[in-house]
């Protein structure tokens, strides 16, 4: 059974990466980074250096998906004839004042469809209507996020969450992992683990308009990555009218329903999440 690992690039799942390269987790075949088209500069900068470390030290095979752009199909959906695509959770006000979401698709149509295509297509030289056979599909979500561990829909899908210690298959069962398989790990362990090896830090990874971003995150891109901001004010004036896709009521990136550009952040904010967009994108 191949083993496959979902890149996301951020702090778990590039752990596993690293670990698995070095022989602290069975070796993985193939590891693959589905880009939605604008994640933080950061997350690129990480790419670029992981992909050097890999060369240099025998480093698992990165496979990256890039046929679909977000970033692109949200600026460019407003002038679209078509009815469909696929909302990030961006922010509505309601007549009544109230805050509204958007139900979320780009998870499924930006990250986890493309790297089962890659699986099928790029590794197993399938024709689509056949069968796969069974993939081990690594998932970096530590112990303190265990919350997000999902069961496939798919026969032919095995997560296996090594940070957590569990395997999740269809339908709807789960077992624990081998001694072998697992490496039980907090968030906090990870990065000690990270300094401990010498590796930099990733930063959390996410596409630069996710509206899932405290202010402290938003304060942080518009202060160190101002071309990332510029980029998410873009993409926040680009949706606000999406009334050809049904959407009634205007969007906003930001919970406060007003334009990104005129928001005053409060940079010590909590974060909405922990961990990073690595296959289920804080579902």
């Amino acid at each position: 059974m191949l083993n496959i690992l979902s890149l996301g690039l951020g702090l778990q799942s590039t752990a596993l990466y690293l670990m698995s390269s070095l022989g602290e987790l069975p070796r993985f075949d193939f590891a693959i980074f589905s880009d939605p088209g604008k994640e933080k500069t950061s997350t690129y900068s990480y790419l670029k250096y992981l992909l050097h470390w890999q060369k240099n030290n025998d480093g698992i095979e990165i496979i990256i998906v890039n046929n679909k752009n977000l970033y692109s199909d949200l600026l460019s959906h407003t002038n679209s004839t078509k009815q469909h695509f696929a909302p990030i959770p961006a922010f509505t006000k309601n007549n009544d004042g109230t805050i509204g979401m958007l139900r979320r698709q780009c998870t499924h149509e930006y990250k986890i469809a493309p790297i089962d295509r890659a699986i099928r297509y790029y590794i197993y030289g399938s024709q689509a209507r056949k069968h796969l056979p069974n993939t081990r599909i690594w998932k970096g979500i530590s112990r303190d996020e265990i919350d997000r561990m999902s069961i496939p829909q798919e026969a032919w899908k095995h997560h296996i969450y090594p940070f957590c210690g569990w395997e999740t298959f269809s339908p709807g069962k789960a077992i624990q992992l081998t001694t072998a398989d697992s490496m039980l790990m907090f968030r906090d362990q990870i990065t000690s683990w990270y300094h401990k090896k010498g590796f930099p830090v990733p930063l959390k990874s996410s596409c630069v308009f996710c509206p899932f971003q405290s202010d402290g995150s938003w304060f942080h891109m518009k202060t160190f990555e101002p071309a990332d901001f510029k980029a998410a004010c873009t993409v926040d004036a680009s949706i606000r009218n999406s009334t050809k896709q049904r959407v009634k009521m205007p969007i906003y990136l930001h919970k406060s329903c007003i334009p990104l550009s005129d928001v005053h952040f409060k940079a010590q904010s909590p974060d909405l999440w922990s961990g990073d967009c690595s296959g289920t994108c804080h579902i």
